[in-house]
């Protein structure tokens, strides 16, 4: 008899197994990422235990990596995969807006093989993925193994019953049927200042509706909730926790009384078999799952510090540094975006050393006296990374590490580093039709967001 199994590994990690072949999905099993801003909700798992699977094997391996973002693509499980895996494995994802998965696999020399969008691989046997494109670097994916058909939304695929109606031709060509629909049941984005309370309510009910919507569209015979397993750590975002729900409060809301009865939870570590497995055959590990994860939502550890207290002096060295950077890329077009207004100087307060600060393409940074309204506010060590690294702007906003000022400090923060986001996939002026597109798409966007504050 074939064997074909799903086992959940923890957050967005799961592995699927048959006679010939072994698939893992965005591997993340221990540490924190975005420097400290997220941790596990369970940290009892290990990249090593991972490693001690795939060695022992025998099959091929293949790892699907589904989003640039270090909770689905975790650099140091790549680096140890690299030094101590001893078989034959082959990383996957799809090619598009965002080069960040495909560069970094390069760089680390790792085997890789591109998934075009819609375009079924075969992998081996009768294992089989299609990546789904959906939005700006962001997959979903249909995995097909042993005649069952296992739909992966992740965290942020298909948010809306319209998303998911325009999406379930493209879906329904490939797959006639979903047996298994792996769905995220709980933000982990930026939902408004200590104060904003009501925001993270609402989170949580839009995350529990894209839940419902997506199980009534494509009717699938089980859910596996994933993806909604890590928690904000840090002592600078820690309130961004409040209003998210347990599995067990999930499974409490009304809005899912029609769809619960194909929700099942399941614990680090748990398999369901894709050939013999339903809902009722899981009602125990789901239970013991949800026993599991009520004790891990209790624990609340003692947040991570924030990043070390900078200097003015280091923070406009590391500005300067910055707009070099931007400069060689994009030439001129920070400065002139700046100067016809599409981006706006960026005001930001720093609470630790009592400061605000500007910073602009033209101007450069400067001194604010402590009266002038800033647009975001973040401690001085977080504002160093947000200009430091290369990934700063998607590292801070992910990780919820600032709080907005102003009613447009939050579309003047995004627009501002608009050009660092733009680097970082590729649309520089060594390509010029994707830095036009980029810059089109951010364009049409601020005006639909325009239009509908204004019909509001």
């Amino acid at each position: 008899m074939p064997r074909a199994t799903l086992t959940f590994l923890n957050h967005a990690c799961f592995m699927v197994r048959t006679d010939a072949a072994l698939l893992v999905a965005d591997p993340w099993l221990e540490g924190a990422v975005l420097d400290g801003a997220w941790s596990l909700i369970d940290g009892a798992t290990s990249t090593a235990s991972l490693l001690d699977t795939l060695n022992s094997a025998g099959v091929p391996i293949y790892i699907w990596c589904s989003r640039a973002q270090p909770d689905h693509f975790s650099l140091p499980f790549l680096r140890r995969f690299r030094s101590e895996f001893r078989g034959i494995a082959t990383f996957l994802y799809r090619p598009g807006r965002d080069m960040r998965i495909g560069d970094e696999l390069r760089r680390l020399r790792l085997p890789l093989a591109e998934c075009p969008d819609g375009v079924t691989v075969a992998l081996a046997g009768d294992l089989r993925l299609t990546a789904l494109a959906n939005g700006d670097g962001d997959t979903a994916c249909l995995i097909g193994c042993g005649g069952r058909t296992i739909l992966n939304l992740g965290d942020r695929a298909l948010p809306t019953a319209e998303a998911c109606h325009a999406a379930a031709p493209r879906i329904g060509r490939v797959a006639s049927r979903i047996d298994v629909l792996l769905t995220g049941f709980g933000s982990m984005g930026w939902c408004g200042n200590p104060e904003q309370f009501a925001l993270r309510e609402a989170g949580a009910k839009a995350a529990v509706e894209r839940l419902a919507v997506q199980v009534e569209r494509f009717r699938p015979k089980l859910v596996l909730p994933i993806a909604s397993f890590a928690r904000f750590a840090r002592a600078d975002n820690v309130w961004l926790n409040g209003g998210r729900m347990s599995p067990s409060e999930l499974l409490e809301v009304s809005r899912l009384e029609g769809v619960r009865g194909v929700v099942r939870f399941l614990a680090p570590g748990a398999s369901i078999d894709l050939l013999r497995d339903t809902p009722g055959t899981l009602a125990s590990a789901h239970a013991r799952a949800l026993e599991h994860w009520t004790e891990c939502w209790r624990s609340r550890p003692p947040p991570l510090p924030r990043p070390p207290q900078a200097s003015l002096g280091e923070l406009k060295a590391a500005f300067s540094r910055y707009r070099e950077r931007v400069t060689t890329g994009l030439h001129v077009l920070p400065r002139l975006l700046e100067t016809v207004g599409t981006l706006r100087p960026l005001l930001v307060h720093l609470p630790d050393l009592r400061q605000t600060v500007e910073l602009s393409y033209r101007h450069g940074f400067r001194l604010k006296s402590r009266e002038t309204a800033a647009h975001v506010a973040m401690f001085s060590g977080t504002a160093l990374q947000l200009l430091r690294a290369e990934d700063g702007f998607d590292t801070v906003y992910a990780g919820g590490c600032f709080w907005t000022l102003r009613r447009s400090g939050l579309p003047v923060f995004g627009r501002f580093f608009l050009p660092q986001r733009m680097g970082r996939r590729g649309a520089d002026r060594r390509s010029p039709l994707k830095m036009g597109g980029y810059l089109w798409r951010a364009l049409v966007g601020r005006m639909a967001r325009q239009l509908q504050a204004a019909l509001r």
